[in-house]
């Protein structure tokens, strides 16, 4: 064929030579191109002067107005500036006859080649002539030879891309960089490599290294999303705002959503560095270029392990991929079939709120979501009542109701002893368990790929015994996908079991406790995501209409339980990830909350409840909070009514208090005298006598003296038998005597 094809070309010179159609006053024009931005410049000079010297051959001069070229464009596009605007110029009538280098310069694609050349030829009547491959289209050869040269450039096309690929593998398979770094690193030359280049514009070979200043943000873009839950508009404003750098391929200065899921999505930071996953599909009728997919199992050689390249660890990776994953499903039915969002969902906010009660707070009368409304959004509000389907009118302050449930919630995990206790309890337990479960699991995983594998083996065989087809070529990528599956599984456990913590302690849990109460006080999506895992997913709302009022109040109702709050416990024995089920006996409590300002009277009712439970009397509560007695008697009332019980008897409860006046009787300041006395053995008589009171007095004296301190009261008739002198002896005075009755 190569004998045929130089004879073929030989013979057009020859016919050139011998007849010569010189004609000056012909306007002619050049087309000149070079592929490649590693080609010199001047590639195109050369290849138009030696247009030029054949066109002096013939005869002919080429005008500068007519030299068309088109510099680092490839052979195989169709449109390019310099082949449109010659194309252009031909259609006009502007040139007659055409020179060109060679034939690889029009194009690169036999099936753009000789369309081209005929467009030229026979629709715009141009002389077309190659100076290299002596085709001229004014020989009856030239059809011929030009189908065999286009054939001829077409396949060192294809034989180039292969030895391209070639070479990269290599570089891949070595460990070196091929280009592909992406935000966050970078490259270095190899040093040995520097000192013996080789090739036509040989580059030192590189290795990958890690950007300090770019990694930082990527660290902090992952941060953001995993831990703060921040949504990718808000960490695209963020990064705008802070004027984070981009990626060395970046064309423009601003981030952007597509790249921000690009970088999330990317398993470099983990160390993982796939390769060739996609290959260049061309179009040879237009020169177009677009993608396809490889199958994993091209790719898996290519794939490199580079540990020492990890930005991010694995455990905020696979998060970060769920996170996303979820993204994806709820954002499902709002794209259209291209992927195009068509619209967003209303119930979007839940993914990313806003604020800590955002979805979170139920109509109890329509079941709809509360939506932020009035001055700068401080209010919630039921948006049926305003399409007339609901009652409930009243609206809620959004600060006073997150305060009120964040304190609520506090009292229980931070000051309840039941309760800290109790969770203590439950993750000790969940730990155990999983501990317990997960070598279990390691094993059963670890079994299933080997029988994945022997089943990759027998289909292999069965494939190679010439048994194949279309049905054991989808049964072979079934078993492979699950292979893969199964290595992520074991990845997963393996990397959990050497990541086990150490048995949870009570000091621990209460740390973690005190830690996730200060999440609560942050308003981030992380607090409002945490908040929403405690209260079981809503709090539900009910209007309470008050009788004579013209404004009610909303009250609301929510059960936490001790299992949801050792799931929100971070790090739990490395198993962040993991749900402890709802155990039998777990601890729960339903919370009911009136969101109000406590009217004056609720807060003094409490400080009257206070005191009455400390033993105060009535007129002494009084007299304390510098009110009057029927007051008190309001307060205490409006307590006991308001949470449903009825007020003691006011009687029943004076007999049971130690201090029963507010100004001590007689009685009672005597009463520790009457006692030294009795026990002195003097008689009652005259005790009185001496004190200048009656008997019974210090009767009562002695009674109430024996009962505030706790003892029997002494009975008279039996002191009296055992004293010595029952009467008063003549001669002697009563108050001079020793013993009495």
């Amino acid at each position: 064929m190569s004998n045929s094809l130089n004879g073929a070309a030989s013979a057009a010179r020859k016919n050139t030579s011998q007849n010569p159609q010189i004609d000056p006053g012909v306007p002619c024009a050049s087309y000149a191109r070079f592929s490649s931005d590693l080609q010199r410049e001047e590639s195109i000079a050369d290849q138009q002067r030696k247009c030029e010297e054949k066109a002096a051959l013939n005869g002919h001069v080429i005008s500068p107005n007519l030299e068309f070229s088109d510099e680092a464009v490839s052979g195989t596009k169709r449109h390019r500036d310099g082949l449109d605007a010659m194309l252009a110029a031909a259609r006009a009538g502007k040139f007659q006859v055409l020179y060109f280098h060679s034939l690889s310069r029009l194009s690169r694609e036999s099936v753009i080649t000789l369309p081209l050349l005929k467009e030229l030829v026979y629709n715009y009547r141009v002389r077309i002539i190659s100076v290299t491959e002596g085709i001229d289209s004014n020989d009856t050869a030239w059809e011929l030879i030009a189908h065999i040269m286009s054939i001829v450039h077409e396949q060192y096309l294809r034989e180039l891309s292969v030895n391209v690929l070639r070479g990269q593998e290599g570089t891949v398979l070595a460990g070196l960089s091929v280009g592909d770094y992406c935000f966050g690193y970078s490259s270095e030359p190899v040093s040995s490599s520097e000192q013996s280049p080789r090739g036509r514009s040989c580059k030192p070979r590189k290795m990958y290294v890690i950007d300090r200043e770019t990694a930082a943000w990527v660290g902090r873009i992952f941060h953001w999303f995993v831990r703060e839950r921040w949504s990718l508009r808000r960490i695209i404003r963020e990064l705008n705002r802070l004027g984070a750098p981009k990626d060395h391929r970046a064309t423009t200065p601003l981030w952007h959503h597509q790249q921000l899921l690009k970088l999330l999505a990317n398993k470099k930071y983990i160390g993982e560095w796939p390769w060739g996953q996609k290959k260049n599909i061309r179009d040879p009728l237009t020169g177009k270029i677009r993608q396809e997919d490889r199958s994993p199992e091209n790719c898996e050689r290519w794939t490199r392990q580079l540990p020492h390249l990890r930005i991010v660890d694995d455990e905020t990776f696979e998060k970060a991929q769920e996170l996303l994953q979820k993204q994806a499903t709820l954002h499902a039915p709002n794209r259209k079939s291209r992927g195009r969002f068509a619209g967003s969902s209303p119930g979007s906010s839940s993914h990313y709120p806003r604020h800590l009660l955002s979805r979170l707070i139920i109509c109890g009368e329509c079941g709809r979501v509360f939506n932020v409304g009035g001055c700068n959004g401080k209010y919630l509000f039921c948006p049926s009542y305003d399409k007339g389907v609901c009652t409930c009118k009243t609206t809620l302050l959004r600060e006073r109701a997150e305060r009120m449930i964040i304190d609520a919630i506090g009292q229980r995990i931070l000051t309840n002893s039941l309760w800290r206790q109790r969770v203590f309890e439950e993750t000790l337990k969940f730990w155990r368990e999983a501990e317990a479960v997960l070598p279990d699991e390691l094993a059963a995983a670890q079994r299933r790929l080997c029988e994945v594998d022997q089943k990759v083996g027998n289909i292999l065989d069965r494939i190679e015994a010439g048994h194949g087809g279309a049905e054991l070529d989808e049964r072979l990528s079934q078993r492979r996908a699950e292979k893969r599956h199964l290595l992520e599984e074991i990845d997963r456990l393996q990397r959990a079991d050497h990541g086990r913590g150490d048995e949870p302690t009570e000091s621990w849990v209460s740390t973690q406790l005190a830690a996730l109460g200060d999440v609560f006080t942050e308003n981030t999506p992380a607090a409002a995501h945490a908040l929403r895992a405690l209260v079981g997913g809503g709090i539900t709302v009910t209007e309470i209409r008050r009788d004579g009022h013209q404004r009610h109040y909303l009250q609301g109702r929510f059960t936490i339980t001790s299992t949801a709050i050792v799931n929100k416990l971070a790090g739990v024995a490395g198993q962040q990830s993991e749900q402890a089920p709802l155990a039998s006996d777990a601890l729960a409590e339903e919370i009911v909350l009136d969101f109000r300002e406590a009217p004056e009277i609720e807060a003094l009712s409490e400080q009257a409840k206070k005191l009455y439970d400390d033993g105060h009397m009535c007129a002494e509560i009084a007299k304390l909070m510098g009110c009057g007695r029927s007051r008190v008697t309001a307060m205490l009332k409006y307590w006991f009514e308001s949470r449903g019980m009825a007020m003691p008897d006011g009687r029943s409860r004076r007999s049971s208090l130690t201090k029963k006046h507010l100004i001590p009787p007689r009685y009672q300041e005597i009463a520790d005298e009457v006692q030294k006395l009795s026990s002195e053995g003097l008689l009652l008589q005259a005790i009185a006598n001496r004190l200048g009171v009656d008997r019974n007095m210090i009767t009562a004296a002695i009674r109430w003296w024996h009962e505030s301190q706790g003892l029997p009261v002494p009975d008279g008739r039996t002191r009296r038998k055992s004293l010595e002198y029952k009467g008063a002896p003549k001669g002697r005075n009563d108050s001079e005597l020793s013993c009495g009755s």
